[in-house]
């Protein structure tokens, strides 16, 4: 009888500890995680291999869904407020930046709030001629009956380039 009252006994304590220690312990030691500091994140940019723009825009298929790395000087901004609430629930502003490097010109976006940028610099701070160094997402949206692959890339994170 005391037996299955211990067993239960420290199944609860089990549980009240894993829900106390269990979350934390997993996503520290997820690999795949997403970084919580911008800094272990500015490793992370750094870590890429940089992609030329007419490189990625040749072989779009080959980026799809991955975090690449993109270099340039940013050519044209325009940020503007979207009020569709398709995207994230609510009206948010959304950046877009012409981004030049040596072998072509890119568009880039960042959708403010309901992006996916995680380090504290954001698109609406930069300004045009910066050299920035970008960690962005690579995505080819399904679309039936046009030619070519459009690209959509977003911003993962922004730093500015180091000379």
């Amino acid at each position: 009888m005391t037996a299955p009252l211990i067993r239960i006994g420290l199944r609860t304590v089990i549980l009240i500890l894993s829900c106390l220690i269990g979350p934390h312990s997993v996503f520290a030691s997820d690999e795949r995680s997403l970084p919580s500091r911008p800094s272990s994140v500015r490793l992370s940019v750094a870590s890429h291999e940089r992609i030329p723009i007419a490189t990625m825009l040749a072989h779009p298929d080959r980026y799809q869904m991955r975090d690449i790395r993109i270099a340039g000087t940013i050519t044209a901004i325009r940020t503007e407020t979207i009020t569709t609430r398709m995207i994230c629930g609510s009206a948010h502003e959304q950046t877009t930046l012409m981004v030049e490097d040596d072998s072509g010109e890119l568009e880039i976006i960042d959708r403010g709030g309901c992006g996916k940028n995680v380090g504290a610099l954001k698109a609406p701070m930069l300004k045009t001629g910066q050299q920035i160094d970008l960690l962005v997402q690579i995505m080819i949206p399904i679309s039936t009956g046009s030619s070519g692959l459009p690209v959509e890339v977003t911003i993962r994170y922004i730093d500015l380039a180091r000379e």
